[in-house]
């Protein structure tokens, strides 16, 4: 706070302000900012303690104290100065309403003159580095001097020096005065010398995973040191899922080298998950989950899965190897057997998924796998040639990418979410299916302005699948569903798309589907949505049309838990296309729709 700290003689308290203490307990009914910018005064305004905060379903207006205002213009002279105004005057103004004991306060701005750089100097930089270092000047000669600008720019070039191996380096501005509107700027830096990376050293992780801790390290002894090496280092151990706590300490071994100690906080290697619970689209369903996160030992995990609902029952054992290849990929394979109970088909799949997987970061993650399975298919429609009955081997290829850029993987409120899925299984003698497809989805989260806590939700998918070769039809587990409290919400499950004379899901070989919702709050832990779904299923690709899109509005209620919100839609549809269906359709479900 350079210019606050120079200026904090000049920074008086607050004036008093006439009549204040008359409009003592009046409830604020609106807070005004004039003399400023709509950008900056929108700025100061919402720092006030007396600004008005917005919900969706009204404005709270705060209690007028004279000590707040008091409070509130001191907080505005701060705010002035700081952005290279500190001779600023304020005036404060009140419009009341005696009728509902409310009160406007409004402050008029005089910013006074600014105070500028003259000149900005670079002192201590070695010379191979000046060029980029003045780059990265945020106060450039001539400009308004504000304390947001001289921090980025000494945390700037405090980072050019740390990435160029002076991890001692330290940067400190300083003011010099010309007369009372004009300064010169002088950044100072001290490098010390370039260091390197010496030994590396392992602190409370068990002795099987000191290896593995080792193998993912991106900084290496004898390497020039780099603040990224540390940062992508504890990315990697944290991806390993096996510990607690990490913190990576660094102390001086010799002049120029620094030795590093992971300190490591081991997590419980076992862990039991059981849930049970009920909606409308699965019915009751009861989930069991084993896991050991380090059961054959340098990190190679297992975990044995138990789910069981109304449709499907699936049993699996997964072992894990990470770090096989690169320090953040992991390889693992997948055998059990899982049986899907529909209304239009029966199908039990038996076999083995092997997968490589890999995070480009904490938020982009990529999968590539080959499925081997047994699959056998017993039709329960009346519809002929829609569903073949067969037993027969699978051999595919798949492949998936993820992109996570929301803020929570539970209720996201702003953010992106983005993945991708493809499957093939290429014509061959071994294999008795072969097909194509592809599932994209994407989801974006933003705040709706001036209100509190509400959420535009949006939300695209799409699948494309075609058989191969001597298939003339897709697996029924491969075929594309809409409908149910996560989907299509003016549809109970499944039932958006072909279904036969009983009403049995047949399921498409192409799917759209997109979702808008507007989420606030209500009160305690009650959250209200509004949404409208589009969606579709057609039998092949040659019948898409955007003719027969289904929409739905509906209201929603969520009371947030600690497993997420308990969830209630009710969906009505607006167009009717397809007549057999009902146009209310209740929704009760665990989790947001997306």
């Amino acid at each position: 706070m350079v210019l606050a700290a120079v200026f904090s003689s000049e920074i008086r308290a607050a004036d008093d302000v006439r009549d204040a203490s008359v409009y003592k307990d009046w409830s604020v009914s609106s807070v005004a900012v004039r003399g400023l910018d709509k950008k900056t005064a929108s700025a100061l305004e919402e720092g006030l303690a007396l600004a008005l905060s917005g919900g969706f379903l009204g404005t709270k207006k705060p209690i007028f104290f004279p000590q707040t205002l008091d409070e509130d213009i001191r907080r505005a002279r701060l705010f002035l100065a700081r952005r290279g105004y500190p001779y600023s005057q304020i005036d404060v103004r009140f419009e009341p309403n005696a009728k509902d004991q409310e009160v406007g306060v409004v402050f008029d701005i005089r910013t006074g003159p600014p105070v500028r750089a003259a000149s900005v100097t670079l002192d201590g930089i070695p010379e191979d580095l000046e060029k980029k270092a003045a780059k990265t000047l945020s106060v450039p000669s001539d400009s308004v001097v504000v304390d947001g600008d001289i921090e980025a720019t000494v945390n700037s070039l405090t980072l050019i020096l740390q990435e160029n191996g002076y991890a001692r380096a330290k940067v400190e501005s300083r003011l010099e005065w010309r007369d009372s509107t004009r300064v010169d700027v002088v950044f100072s830096a001290t490098p010390g010398p370039i260091c390197y990376f010496g030994d590396i050293t392992t602190s409370g992780a068990d002795d099987d995973l000191v290896p593995l801790v080792e193998r993912v390290f991106a900084a290496h002894r004898g390497e020039r040191y780099e603040p990224a090496a540390l940062d992508d280092s504890q990315k990697n151990l944290r991806i390993l899922g096996l510990f607690r706590q990490i913190r990576l300490d660094l102390r001086e071994s010799a002049p120029d080298t620094l030795a590093i100690t992971a300190n490591l906080t081991m997590r419980e290697p076992r862990r039991i998950e059981t849930g049970v619970r009920y909606w409308t689209d699965d019915q009751l369903d009861l989930a069991f989950k084993w896991t050991h996160r380090n059961l054959f030992k340098r990190g190679r995990g297992g975990s044995i899965t138990l789910t069981a609902s109304a449709y499907l029952q699936r049993v699996e054992f997964t072992a894990w190897w990470p770090a096989v290849v690169l320090a953040r990929s992991r390889l693992s394979a997948t055998v059990g057997t899982r049986r899907e109970s529909e209304e239009s088909y029966e199908q039990t799949t038996t076999g083995l998924d092997a997968a490589l997987a890999y995070e480009w970061s904490l938020h982009t993650k990529t999968r590539w796998g080959a499925v081997i399975s047994n699959v056998a298919v017993t039709e329960k429609t009346s519809t002929p040639d829609v569903i073949a009955e067969q037993d027969g081997l699978l051999a595919a290829l798949t492949f998936s990418w993820e992109q996570d850029r929301s803020d929570s993987p539970i209720v996201a409120t702003r953010g992106t979410y983005i993945r991708i899925d493809a499957e093939w299984a290429p014509v061959a003698e071994f294999s008795d299916y072969h097909y194509a497809l592809i599932e994209p989805s994407f989801s974006a989260y933003a705040g709706v302005p001036k209100t509190e806590s509400t959420v535009l939700a949006l939300r695209l998918a799409g699948g494309l699948a075609e058989p191969r070769g001597s298939s003339t039809d897709i697996l029924p587990s491969k075929r594309f569903f809409s409908g149910g409290a996560s989907s299509m919400r003016g549809f109970n499950r499944r039932k958006l798309g072909p279904l036969d004379s009983a009403g049995a899901p047949l399921g498409g070989e192409a799917k759209f589907e997109g979702s808008v919702e507007l989420r606030f709050p209500l009160f305690w832990r009650f959250r209200a949505t509004g949404f409208v779904d589009a969606g579709q299923v057609w039998p092949t690709s040659a019948d898409i049309t955007m003719d027969n899109i289904e929409v739905a509005v509906g209201p929603g209620l969520w009371m947030d838990t600690a497993i997420g919100p308990i969830r209630t839609d009710l969906g009505y549809r607006l167009t009717d296309y397809d007549t057999t269906q009902p146009r209310w359709v209740f929704h009760f479900s665990i989790g947001p729709a997306f």
